[in-house]
């Protein structure tokens, strides 16, 4: 799971928290495709002044959903005053102004965003033990070195706390903000316990059981090619698809309880918000095989 600092004109950022937008669009001058390690549901941080223009920090955040290129008409079309401006007139300037020619460019590279949140305070590089070069253009990679810097982040964001008026408009940034610190703490969790070796077969009945508990609201954990969870209520649910052939069941088990003893402790340890978690097995067996595993489960 990565996250950018993604330097942000001020004047759109403030723009979106005013008008309370959730659902936005960014866009880029460059040629470039887009970003080369970024993937659907990873946290764009706004990296701009804050509003009294003392430096540069994250002013908050949003979940990237993809890109593509589209004109000018095209970007107003479907995003109207999404895009940053109260009309189209002022984006069109706004264009004009970043191009080095004056143009408007025949198409453009849209970075769609969605689930927006905004702090009410910025938080600063240094506030999360890291450095960023005051000449960033663009926009930089934040965890590669650290994949907890993300989860300080928004640590730190929690005590700053979210934008009133952002909260007082159609969409839960509280909500938002609690469900991602907890996905990225699980993603660090998984991250640190790694791959399994399960057979192909075992992959197979894994997968049919992962599909279940989708559909049932799970979502996967990041890092992790079968651990899922969801919130119920405060409530953090980690479920574990199980299978194993009959030469293997006892070691599948082992495996199994030492995740979640893992989860456990690492959760504690890492402050994992709500309560929990509780754990869920999801397994091809008998009643009593079900019961034992699921007793192990939440007695670790």
């Amino acid at each position: 799971m990565s996250s950018i600092a993604y330097v942000t004109d001020q004047e759109m950022i403030e723009f979106h928290r005013l008008c309370g937008n959730s659902d936005v669009n960014f866009w880029r001058l460059s040629a470039r495709a887009g970003f080369s390690d970024f993937k659907h549901g990873d946290l764009l941080f706004f990296y701009a002044y804050g509003q009294t223009k003392r430096k540069k920090g994250f002013v908050g955040y949003a979940h990237f959903e993809g890109t593509s290129r589209l004109t000018l008409d095209q970007m107003w079309k479907r995003y109207g005053t999404r895009n940053g401006y109260a009309d189209r007139r002022r984006l069109k300037e706004a264009i004009q102004l970043a191009a080095r020619d004056g143009n408007v460019p025949e198409t453009m590279n849209c970075l769609h965003l969605s689930d927006c949140v905004y702090f009410s305070s910025p938080v600063y590089p240094e506030d999360v033990g890291i450095s960023i070069n005051e000449k960033l253009e663009s926009y930089t990679y934040l965890d590669r070195q650290d994949p907890s810097v993300t989860v300080r982040i928004l640590r730190v964001a929690e005590t700053i706390g979210i934008d009133n008026w952002s909260k007082s408009q159609n969409f839960e940034p509280d909500t938002i903000f609690m469900l991602d610190e907890v996905r990225q703490v699980l993603a660090l969790i998984a991250r640190e316990l790694g791959k399994e070796n399960v057979t192909p077969s075992e992959r197979k009945r894994i997968r049919r059981q992962m599909n279940t508990l989708l559909e049932e609201g799970y979502e996967r954990i990041r890092n992790s090619d079968s651990d899922l969870f969801k919130m119920d209520g405060d409530t953090v649910r980690i479920a574990f698809p199980f299978a194993a052939q009959a030469n293997d069941r006892s070691q599948r088990i082992r495996d199994v309880l030492g995740k979640m003893t893992w989860y456990r402790l690492k959760a504690e340890q890492l402050g994992l918000r709500g309560e929990g978690p509780v754990f869920e097995i999801l397994a091809e067996e008998t009643e009593e095989q079900k019961e034992f595993l699921l007793n192990a489960a939440n007695h670790v």
